[in-house]
């Protein structure tokens, strides 16, 4: 298991979504869960980010440096 997977699994864990099925998981903990991966998506790069900033870790890098 990747380390994106691992973090992911875990914090559905520390929400209590990993004994429900989706449909039955409350919404507010489905959004917390999407909204964090979401995040960790944007930050390794996989997505673009939306507001990047000057400097930013996770805006993507000039080939150049």
């Amino acid at each position: 298991m990747d380390e994106l997977a691992r973090h992911l699994s875990l914090r559905a864990r520390q929400l209590g979504l990993a004994d429900l099925l989706p449909a039955d998981a409350p919404a507010d903990l489905l959004a917390e869960l999407a909204r964090e991966t979401l995040q960790e998506l944007i930050a390794r790069g996989l997505l673009p980010d939306p507001d990047p900033v000057v400097g930013c870790w996770s805006a993507p890098r000039s080939d150049l440096h």
